[in-house]
């Protein structure tokens, strides 16, 4: 169950401040015990080790706190040299349980690698591409946002419609009643004025 008196659940902040707050780490390691071992195991792994690398952040729903048990790791990897931390994740990791890596069918010259470790699936997405201009960021970016401003009721709403089955954008979508199609409805700048 989310925990609505973490310290990232209190306050009303701009996309800007959420940008600067999840481009780090340090809210995962004052988070929920979740959110605690993810930022220790990302860390273990050696993410800011990747070649090329400008930057990485954790993305969905650990890091708002609406995680289900099954949830993934799913990491942003901005970097210059794709190819290359590929290859270095297939290295260290391609023995692990569910490893599999392979092109990204909508952005182009992007990768997605993944394994299993310690009881999280880690999705990789590569790209030479800054976080702030990836979709997966700017979906974070809002939903933490929207999370912060529509308080503990509207994150226990998206934690049930979760529950219910739903993926977390239209969760969003159908809680605050978005037209369209959730994906393309999170990324309009409206939403967050």
């Amino acid at each position: 169950m989310p925990d609505p008196m973490s310290p990232y659940a209190a306050a009303r902040i701009s996309a800007e401040q959420a940008e600067v707050q999840l481009l780090g780490t340090e809210y995962l390691h004052r988070g929920n015990p979740r959110q605690r071992r993810a930022a220790a195991l990302l860390e273990e792994l050696g993410v800011g080790d990747l070649p090329g690398l400008r930057e990485w952040a954790l993305a969905g729903t650990i890091p708002l706190g609406v995680d289900l048990p099954e949830s993934d790791l799913d990491v942003l990897v901005c970097t210059s040299e794709v190819a290359a931390a590929r290859e270095e994740l297939t290295e260290q990791f391609g023995q692990l349980s569910q490893f599999a890596a392979w092109a990204h069918s909508a952005e182009a010259g992007a990768w997605c690698v993944t394994f299993e470790s310690q009881g999280f699936l880690i999705e990789f997405f590569l790209q030479d591409r800054a976080l702030t201009e990836q979709r997966a960021f700017r979906h974070l970016v809002a939903e933490y946002v929207l999370l912060q401003r529509h308080g503990a009721a509207f994150r226990q709403e998206i934690f049930q419609l979760k529950l219910s089955g739903l993926k977390t954008e239209p969760a969003f979508a159908q809680a605050l009643n978005l037209d369209g199609d959730p994906y393309l409805a999170l990324l309009d700048p409206a939403l967050l004025d």
